[in-house]
């Protein structure tokens, strides 16, 4: 599930793309003393979009921002601290938190047709076995289209599959336990490199690319990956911002 925080600006500012940092601490701020302060945790369970639309800002102008979380307790120490305390920065862009309201998006039952889009880029690292000097491989090694797709779409499914191993019942089979593919077609939209803060003092330069996914749920075990993947994204790096996917319904709307 997920939470649609309305925000104000505070003041006028350019669009800062290098949000992903600042909004990352905040929301690890609201965690704090709480059961899900989880600093460390391969998975810590939580994604967000960018603030939302894309745009300069003057003064009092609405934005929003999208958090998404498989638990429910999680969003709810998330938004009890937005509103006690509503300062929020995303980048050089400061906010006031103005509402905030639940939402549950759902692929849909077996049948239904529709597209899921990365809102923001996949931050993809290609598995070294997919590299002609395997040992050259590390944390930098960003996946390039001359790679080819099946090792992004191996990187996206181990990731995906970890976040089912956590969160998700162990009697129901993850994206890497059943025959048939996450996503069967593609579009990819860009690709960009972006400065990132990974932490307080290393600041790594990365690329990401940008997606459309559309889909035909198959059962309803490809329904519950795909609303997985809605809460917490897909790729590395996605609680800081990489990888959030919005729903895009074609039809049965």
């Amino acid at each position: 599930m997920r939470v649609l925080i309305d925000l104000e600006a505070e003041m006028d500012a350019s669009y800062d793309p290098e949000y992903h940092g600042r909004l990352r601490a905040r929301i690890w701020d609201a965690l704090r003393d709480t059961p899900y302060d989880e600093h460390g945790a391969e998975t810590p369970g939580f994604s967000f979009s960018n603030p939302f639309p894309w745009g300069d800002l003057e003064e009092g102008d609405e934005r929003h921002l999208l958090v998404a979380a498989p638990r429910e307790d999680q969003l709810a120490h998330i938004v009890a601290d937005l509103l006690e305390d509503p300062e929020v920065h995303a980048g050089s862009m400061p906010f006031q938190v103005t509402d905030t309201r639940p939402l549950d998006p759902d692929v849909g039952p077996p049948g239904t047709e529709g597209v899921l889009e990365t809102a923001t880029g996949v931050y993809a690292v290609t598995p070294p076995q997919y590299l002609d000097d395997p040992d050259k491989h590390d944390d930098e090694t960003f996946w390039r289209p001359e790679h080819g797709m099946e090792p992004f779409f191996d990187h996206v499914e181990t990731q995906l599959q970890r976040n089912h191993d956590r969160f998700m019942p162990d009697s129901d089979p993850g994206p890497a336990e059943v025959d048939t593919p996450l996503f069967e077609s593609y579009e990819m939209i860009k690709k960009l490199w972006l400065d990132v803060q990974i932490s307080g003092d290393t600041e790594w330069t990365v690329l990401v690319s940008k997606w459309r996914f559309p889909y035909r749920v198959r059962d309803d075990h490809h329904r519950r990956h795909l609303n997985l993947a809605l809460d917490v994204g897909i790729g590395r790096r996605t609680p800081l911002g990489f990888g959030f996917l919005n729903r895009q319904q074609e039809n049965n709307e």
